[in-house]
């Protein structure tokens, strides 16, 4: 076993002889960024660096790194060495509705922080966008979606409290909206509307997500719609981290 430790990195290289040494080095620095051991924007070892602390040829670091680069996990900096890269996600269409499934698709840590909860009454504009009466009870959540311990989506949505009883009994933060409507009050969804569009980040927004306020961002607009009553069951606005978020779509002519 081969073990080094330098600027709080630690490399623990099993002897496994059916694979190259290049292979191995790849594996475990995949394995600490994936994790969110190594975070992005952390400068790492130099090649030289590994190279005398691991007794492997310089060559052999750079296989391995250059294979992560390649992966997208690390980006080299011309001038300043090489850094964990950010974990820019490319979002389907579809994935679009179900962030935290996409995230572990894209093999990212993910976790999350119910930020705000409670009960509001619904103004004109959510009442028309949900087909309610003007001041009938919603549910209000906030809730921040991290991938690899960094803030990457916010996530704010309304719930009618008549079609969405006692939410708050259910963890929040474990499951994501579409897996709240459809699997905990057995939902079956017609239709999505939804809008894309540019955004600067707000105060409120900028210090729930962790970013500077007029970060640009992607808000996403949603209406979910039962598909037994027709009605739609939430409103949300995502906001996602322009520099984290891609959005791929696929026209078929």
């Amino acid at each position: 076993m081969v073990n080094t430790k330098k600027n709080d990195q630690v490399v623990s290289l099993p002897e496994e002889l059916h694979k190259p040494l290049y292979v191995q080095i790849q594996e475990y620095l995949a394995d600490m960024i994936l994790s969110g051991k190594l975070l992005p924007d952390t400068k790492i070892n130099s090649e030289r660096d590994y190279s005398e602390e691991l007794g492997v040829s310089r060559m052999t670091v750079r296989r391995a790194l250059t294979e992560l680069v390649n992966e997208g996990l690390l980006v080299r900096r011309h001038g300043s060495g090489t850094y964990v890269a950010r974990p820019r996600i490319t979002y389907e269409d579809r994935e679009l509705v179900n962030y935290v499934d996409a995230m572990r698709a894209h093999n990212l840590s993910t976790s999350s922080q119910l930020l705000e909860f409670g009960q509001i009454a619904a103004s004109r504009r959510l009442a028309e966008r949900l087909q309610l009466e003007i001041g009938e009870p919603l549910y209000r959540i906030v809730v921040l979606r991290l991938a690899n311990r960094v803030p990457v989506l916010l996530e704010r949505g309304f719930f009618p409290c008549s079609r969405c009883h006692n939410l708050e009994e259910y963890d929040l933060e474990k499951t994501s909206l579409y897996d709240l409507l459809t699997q905990a009050y057995g939902m079956q969804l017609k239709r999505i509307d939804q809008i894309t569009e540019a955004v600067a980040a707000s105060e409120t927004v900028a210090e729930q997500l962790r970013v500077e306020e007029e970060f640009p961002l992607l808000m996403l607009s949603r209406l979910m719609f039962d598909a037994v009553t027709g009605k739609p069951v939430v409103f949300s606005q995502d906001f996602l981290r322009s520099d984290y978020a891609r959005i791929h779509t696929q026209i078929d002519l």
